[in-house]
């Protein structure tokens, strides 16, 4: 079946309201405009939406319409005001991740908002710059915000932890970094990206991977365990990989990557220890027969492009390699491919309620969005689910320790594609579980029964 024919398909089924976006894949964006009650809020070179309406019938919406005077530290009156900072300018666009929370709080204002007081959402724009990271983070300080919901910042997001939580401002959410789980007011939602190297090791075993090349980005620091770890763990599994690629988010072509990855054979030494490398016999055209590739979305572009040019398509197992607006332009690299997730994914769950919610609440409000919703987005919808019940629970003394407090009570927190969130005193690491799906060139559908947990 083509594309093209699946793609006709698609748009016929999603004009109906009832399966509203069910197959992110193929999906033809009708135009919208954009919600007169969402406005940009300028301080030099620092920006933000505040929340408008939108959808009612959210999860943990609010049935009281009651407003209660008074409060700090983010709460005034009847406004809670929240924030949070995103890479938009530069090699990586995160604008998305941000209309995602601004989706959910649009429509919790909708439903009247929590325990009756509208929601504000303060961003900034973090540039894929560590420097620039930290002025977004001083930015939300002096904006006073009760939490910080969904950063989404390759670059600089780690190090902030510490400012923000310094300051007293508990971060919900955020990419997985290691920093998010030191920390007593920094409360994850999605599994540590040390535990996406080994459940990409583990996965690469039951595939029957055997000479792998590898490709990471090299320019986050915090990338470094966890490139260590896979490598460790494929070498514990048996595996020898034939190449490690170090790349960079703002590398223009992977072209010299992939003649690397087909033809070289030169890891790094994990931890100091022998590389346990493996050198493709020069008549093995089958070898390597993967490539393992721990990439932001944007890469795996370029990734792929080279990869079609060069006319080589072996395997691919990663994660977040289902992006649309990307994978779309993807060719035959979509064969044999696998991607990780530790959520459910949309593809093959449009039943899902959460899911549901999600492509829909996205799509009414934020249309332009919708074809580059990802798993970084997931995280997003999860974090502002959690901080709306989670302020929901503190009632109306809603104040940060309150609110910290809140938090800590959840235990078992259903977000309905995850596995049950819960929270307590000290540092915090819930979510320790995958997916995976797979891909054979006409779409994507989830492989496993039940989580794979690590």
């Amino acid at each position: 079946m083509s594309r093209g024919f699946r793609e006709r398909i698609a748009v016929s089924l999603l004009g109906a309201a009832l399966v509203m976006a069910a197959v992110l894949g193929v999906m033809t964006i009708r135009s919208y405009t954009q919600p007169a009650s969402t406005a940009l809020v300028q301080q030099g070179e620092v920006s933000g939406a505040q929340s408008g309406a939108s959808p009612a019938a959210m999860p943990n919406a609010p049935g009281s319409t009651q407003t209660s005077g008074g409060g700090s530290g983010g709460v005034s009156g009847g406004k809670i005001t929240i924030g949070g900072f995103f890479d938009i300018t530069g090699p990586v666009d995160s604008s998305v991740e941000r209309d995602t929370v601004r989706a959910y709080m649009q429509a919790i204002n909708q439903a009247g908002g929590i325990n009756g007081r509208q929601v504000e959402y303060v961003w900034c724009d973090s540039k894929y710059d560590a420097s620039s990271a930290h002025a977004c983070a001083q930015y939300l300080i002096a904006q006073h915000v009760l939490a910080v919901v969904g950063i989404t910042a390759p670059l600089g997001e780690d190090n902030e932890i510490k400012t923000l939580t310094s300051a007293g401002i508990p971060v919900i959410g955020g990419l997985g970094t290691p920093a998010e789980y030191r920390d007593a007011l920094s409360f994850p939602v999605s599994a540590n990206f040390y535990r996406y190297g080994t459940a990409i090791a583990d996965e690469a075993k039951a595939l029957g991977v055997k000479h792998p090349a590898v490709v990471v980005l090299a320019d986050v620091p915090w990338v470094k365990p966890v490139e260590a770890n896979l490598l460790n763990r494929l070498a514990a599994n048996g595996i020898a990989y034939t190449d490690v690629e170090e790349v960079s988010a703002t590398q223009a072509s992977y072209t010299a990557t992939v003649f690397n990855m087909q033809h070289s054979n030169h890891g790094p030494s994990p931890g100091g220890g022998a590389a346990p490398s493996y050198k493709c016999p020069a008549t093995d055209k089958s070898c390597p027969d993967y490539v393992i590739a721990a990439l932001d979305p944007f890469s795996y572009h370029r990734l792929f492009d080279a990869m079609e040019a060069a006319n080589w398509y072996p395997g691919v197992l990663g994660a977040g390699l289902d992006k649309f607006n990307v994978q779309k332009s993807y060719d035959g690299e979509l064969r044999n491919a696998h991607s990780l997730v530790p959520f459910l994914s949309p593809y093959d769950h449009q039943s899902n309620a959460t899911v549901h919610q999600y492509l829909g609440t996205v799509q009414h409000y934020y249309p332009g969005q919708f074809q580059a919703l990802d798993i970084y987005t997931q995280h997003s919808w999860t974090a502002a689910m959690v901080f709306t019940a989670a302020a929901k629970k503190a009632g109306s003394n809603l104040t940060p320790d309150s609110l910290v407090q809140a938090l800590n009570s959840l235990q078992g927190f259903q977000t309905g594609w995850s596995v049950p969130l819960s929270y307590g005193s000290g540092a915090h690491d819930p979510n320790h579980c995958f997916t995976y799906t797979a891909n054979n060139g006409a779409g994507w559908r989830t492989t496993t029964q039940g989580w794979i947990c690590s």
